[in-house]
């Protein structure tokens, strides 16, 4: 499930000014249209007006091309207007694979004085045979119509397309009832008529598509404001509803007290009929299970209700690379962390999946970020982004950096903008063109790694002077970073704090401290982006799901009905990765080798496995010990009877080759375990119960040892051993 995921409809907006482009509603082409859907007979009937820009006709010299859905008839009746099909284009089908239908093309041409046409056509949109109720979205993206429900997007081509260019609508939809119909923009009539439901959505500000979700819906709202906040949900649940209205207008309140003014007159959650995390201009559309997740009213729809800010309100230039999801990213999922407290570990996890999932060679800029697609893509364009935006606020201030966002928001609104326009934001705050950060951060691939030695320290007057090694440790060009350091004094509760300017390879530091230094943390708060020592994280899940090759071990020794659910579970797991990446995977019994190989991400399947006991001896240290009945993990007593278990390690020849043990008490557990483990990453340790399988127990091993943490030699030669003393606190960038 990909659930902070924005919608596209592979549009690329190809802009030769490096200056955002203000969409005028009277410069873009315009739809009024009429529908009538059969649900039963996957029909739909559409008469649509359209009209266009002189600019535009003048432009094509009127005669226009447009794409239309395959199974859909276009005649139009207005005088003068002539409307003709194109040859057909032959879909290229090198794979064998089926493909999704490829839209007609059809010509039509306006007689002069003319700036509009009527065109009306009817069809079915059938379910795609193939189509899956999973991740694999794509066959619903192309027109859906059914008893289950109805999705007609952009992708769809339902609607004449002419362009990329955005476009405004009306949209009157007329379905039976209990039927019912949400789209983009604001909703100016809803009424039963014969057992019809009859509704108009319109659209005055641009949009990339036109949107029209069907299905048998119970509707709940709730004002905030000026905003009507909605739920539209498949089966009727008044408290459900009433979590996400409450919960909607507290973030839209948010949002527009920290950003300024939201553009719609409507946010609603629509209740999907497969599962999906979409979020689109006024609306998200989430599947069923999805919406039922605690932890979403929390993270994924605060995201979605955001992107009416940044990627609904102010456009992305996708060709010079999506910002958006990334700064979605840092005001949504990361902001409700750093109200909780937990913004640390949550850039942590950030960086974390960077370091297990991005390779060099799978490394890219920003500027070529366009949307996720794997975790990789995932861990720059979401992850890189984020911390890109954190460094920025860091560097200019919260006043300056809130300042920056509103008058960035402000003068963007409908527009398509860049990185480029981002920098000039920032920089007329900054006072300087910080081309170089953009340059180094937006521009280029990769990210510094840091090392710090040789910390020694000795008197000095009245305070005490330490010197120590700060290096970047990257292949290629030093960045220019400001890198936090803190500094632990003897019999002081507080750090002291500073932030060095590192720009070579190489710096030998000298800082004076007003009291005994005992130890030094740099950038303890990972509040740079950069390539972490694997020593500085725990072992956690998603350094196997990143890895190049892994080696999965069924234990010889089970019965017959766990080695084929074990198997099963590897295969799984297996068509998952290669999915979104590339790399090897081997299935194998435990007794075809004599020692767990150092060179890959290896899984012990099973509680018979005959390398259980490597796993345990690799978390020596960590909070593990075995009791009678199982595991005691982190102090919490995990029982084999009815609960599968799963615990990560580092092989103890190699800390780049992660080690995984999952074992079950019933193999009807491992079908859920292989299609929910994905999402639970960043964990170190995982208990399970029941056949669904539902999570009771997750958590991080503890960081023994960090390579950015190091005692200070003191003058007589010796160290003092210390606990990090107290970083100053820290507000969140709003409440």
């Amino acid at each position: 499930m990909d659930n902070v995921r924005l919608l596209m409809t592979g549009l690329v907006f190809l802009i030769t000014s490096s200056a955002p482009v203000l969409l005028h509603a009277e410069e873009l082409i315009r739809h009024a249209l009429k529908v009538v859907i059969q649900p039963d007979k996957n029909h739909l009937q559409v008469e649509d007006t359209i009209t266009f820009p002189e600019s535009f006709l003048a432009a094509s010299g009127r005669k226009l091309h447009f794409l239309l859905h395959d199974g859909l008839q276009p005649i139009s009746q207005t005088p003068g207007v002539k409307l003709n099909r194109e040859p057909a284009r032959i879909q290229n089908d090198a794979s064998q694979k089926e493909l999704p239908p490829v839209p007609a093309g059809f010509i039509v041409s306006l007689p002069t004085g003319r700036q509009d046409f009527v065109i009306q056509y009817e069809g079915r949109i059938n379910p795609p045979a193939t189509a899956q109720k999973s991740d694999e979205t794509t066959d619903y993206e192309v027109g859906h119509i059914s008893e289950e429900g109805i999705f007609l997007s952009g992708a769809a081509r339902w609607v004449p397309w002419f362009n990329d260019d955005p476009i405004t609508f009306s949209l009157e939809v007329e379905l039976p009832e209990p039927w019912d119909a949400v789209s983009l923009g604001e909703r100016t009539r809803h009424e039963h008529k014969d057992g019809r439901i009859e509704t108009r959505w319109e659209s005055p500000q641009p949009q990339d598509e036109i949107l029209l979700l069907g299905g048998r819906f119970t509707e709940y709202d709730r004002p905030a404001g000026s905003i009507q906040v909605m739920a539209f949900l498949r089966t009727p649940n008044e408290a459900l509803a009433g979590q996400y209205l409450e919960t909607g207008g507290s973030y839209l309140e948010m949002y527009q007290n920290l950003l300024g003014p939201y553009l719609y007159k409507k946010f609603a959650m629509v209740e999907n009929f497969w599962e999906t995390g979409y979020g689109m201009p006024s609306l998200t559309l989430l599947g069923s299970s999805v919406i039922r997740l605690p932890f979403i009213l929390d993270s994924s729809y605060p995201h979605e209700i955001l992107h009416n800010w940044w990627g609904n309100g102010v456009f992305v230039d996708y060709e010079k690379g999506n910002w958006s999801e990334g700064l979605t990213t840092y005001l949504a999922d990361h902001l409700i962390q750093e109200q909780r407290g937990t913004a640390v570990e949550y850039r942590r996890a950030t960086l974390q999946k960077y370091a297990d999932y991005v390779a060099e060679r799978k490394d890219f800029p920003l500027t070529e970020f366009r949307s996720r697609h794997s975790p990789a893509t995932e861990a720059v364009g979401y992850g890189k982004t984020m911390m890109f935006f954190h460094m920025l606020r860091r560097r200019l201030g919260d006043a300056a950096f809130v300042q920056t966002l509103r008058t960035f928001y402000r003068e963007n609104q409908f527009r398509r903008a860049t990185f480029d326009d981002l920098r000039a934001a920032f920089a007329g705050v900054a006072g300087e063109d910080l081309k170089n950060e953009f340059v180094q951060w937006v521009g280029r691939a990769g990210a510094p790694a840091l090392r710090v030695s040789g910390a020694r320290t000795q008197v000095l007057g009245t305070g005490y002077l330490v010197t120590m090694l700060l290096e970047q440790t990257q292949s290629g060009l030093a960045y220019r970073l400001r890198v936090p350091v803190a500094v632990t004094m003897e019999g002081r509760e507080q750090t002291y704090q500073t932030t060095v300017k590192l720009d070579t390879k190489r710096l030998g530091l000298q800082l004076m401290v007003p009291g005994r230094p005992t130890r030094i943390d740099v950038d303890p708060e990972f509040d740079l982006f950069r390539r972490l020592d694997r020593d500085e994280l725990p072992p956690a899940l998603s350094q196997s799901f990143g890895a190049e090759k892994s080696l999965f071990l069924i234990p010889a020794k089970a019965d017959q009905t766990s080695r084929n659910g074990y198997w099963k579970f590897a295969e799984s797991i297996s068509i998952l990765r290669q999915q979104s990446q590339s790399g090897s995977i081997e299935i194998k019994l435990d007794s075809e080798i004599d020692a767990l190989p150092s060179d890959r991400a290896v899984w012990v399947l099973g509680w018979e496995n005959r390398f259980f006991p490597d796993i345990k001896t690799a978390l020596t240290g960590y909070a593990l010990s075995a009791t009678p009945n199982g595991l005691r993990i982190a102090q919490t007593e995990a029982i084999r009877d009815g609960h599968a278990i799963v615990l990560t390690a580092r092989h103890p020849k190699n800390s780049n080759a992660p080690l995984t043990w999952l074992a079950v008490d019933r193999p009807a557990a491992l079908p859920g375990l292989a299609r929910k483990l994905p999402h639970y990453g960043p964990y170190s340790y995982l208990v399970f119960e029941g056949d669904e399988p539902k999570n009771i127990l997750k958590g991080r091993w503890e960081v023994p040892n960090s390579p950015l943490s190091a005692p200070v030699l003191q003058p007589d030669g010796r160290t003092i051993p210390t606990a990090r003393a107290i970083l100053e606190p820290r507000r969140a960038l709003t409440q």
